[in-house]
């Protein structure tokens, strides 16, 4: 079964390229990290907001790739393309876990 994580990336008006640069290479290496099942990448232009949904066997696999990412320096190359920063993308991720059919 899959856990759904939601991250949010609120950018500078002049580095939207970047951001999606950035992605279109990072993301790669993301898809093809253990466990990793899927990301979806939505753009909202008038928040200048990217959004992942990334679809994981386990939330301690997530937690493993979110660490790696962090050792690996990851708040060094986007601190100067986020509006406040690697911190607040650490701080909107949603770990919603596993669908209920309720």
């Amino acid at each position: 079964m899959k856990n759904v994580v939601i991250a949010d990336f609120k950018v500078k008006a002049d580095k939207v390229q970047e951001m999606a640069d950035v992605f279109k290479e990072a993301l790669v290496v993301t898809r093809d990290f253990d466990g990793c099942l899927g990301i979806d990448v939505y753009y909202e232009d008038k928040t200048k907001t990217y959004t992942l949904i990334e679809d994981w066997d386990s939330l301690d696999q997530y937690e493993t790739y979110l660490q790696w990412r962090i050792d690996t320096g990851i708040a060094d190359l986007l601190n100067p393309i986020l509006e406040s920063g690697w911190d607040s993308v650490v701080d909107s991720v949603k770990r919603l876990g596993i669908k209920e059919s309720i």
